[in-house]
């Protein structure tokens, strides 16, 4: 399925809006996150997939929310869900210039 945000997806620029039916996909490649930005609705589960060559790690740790994948071996992937509104910033505890912005709706 080809959204019309796909094209920054692809160049890895841009913010993408999903729809809370939709579950976005987040590529972990060359040690980062593909897109950079994503713009989602309260209730909506992301979908991160390590599509790299290295483990990676998925964490949100801000006031309003906590998140920790654990270790996230090469071909695997982990759900996030973000079920309130406000901005959150997605990252990698093995590699620290991994950074994902969600703003959620």
């Amino acid at each position: 399925m080809i959204f019309a945000a796909s094209l920054p997806f692809f160049m890895g620029i841009g913010a993408a809006l999903v729809a809370a039916a939709d579950s976005p996909v987040v590529s972990q490649a060359h040690r980062r996150f593909v897109p950079g930005e994503l713009t989602v609705t309260a209730g909506t589960v992301v979908h991160f997939v390590n599509d790299d060559n290295v483990t990676h790690h998925v964490y949100v740790d801000s006031p309003d929310m906590q998140f920790d994948s654990g270790e996230e071996p090469i071909g695997k992937s982990v759900n996030l869900s973000f079920p309130k509104p406000g901005s959150f910033t997605v990252l990698c505890a093995i590699h620290p210039t991994m950074h994902l912005k969600v703003t959620v709706r």
